[in-house]
């Protein structure tokens, strides 16, 4: 058994460096924006959407109640923020369908609000409950 002290220094070596090359963006986060007005999400690579800042009030709300989004669709304009109020008992989200904007985990009574810096159609979905569907109109 000669010389195998090495190699676990050898396997850690490996596999810390391949954590760091792999550390970079994600595929939906580099992706190029979707065209205005497509369905898939719309942008979002490119800033289209944004959390917005804490204690930010929304221009245009949507009510989450009994595991649905209403209004639907939503209609805002470029610059809004949207917000959405949960009015369930379990927590939701509002992510968009292609992963690039979301407002996080929004508890019973909380709003989650994002704003839309690009004309589109957004379709959205909660990522706990995906069953839950809606879609924003940004014009």
């Amino acid at each position: 058994m000669r010389r195998l002290a090495p190699l676990p220094a050898l396997i850690v070596a490996v596999f810390a460096i391949a954590a760091c090359s792999s550390s970079g963006s994600s595929p939906a986060a580099s992706a190029p924006a979707a065209s205005a007005g497509g369905s898939a999400g719309g942008g979002g690579g490119g800033g289209a959407c944004a959390k917005a800042d804490a204690g930010a009030t929304a221009a245009v709300t949507v009510e989450i109640k009994d595991f649905k989004f209403a209004p639907d669709p939503v209609e805002a304009a470029v610059g809004d923020a949207v917000g959405w109020t949960n009015g369930d008992s379990a927590p939701h989200t509002a992510t968009l369908d292609d992963g690039s904007c979301d407002t996080g985990n929004i508890n019973q009574g909380a709003t989650g609000v994002l704003v839309f810096n690009e004309a589109g159609t957004y379709t959205y979905h909660c990522s706990i409950h995906t069953n839950m569907k809606g879609t924003i109109n940004v014009t």
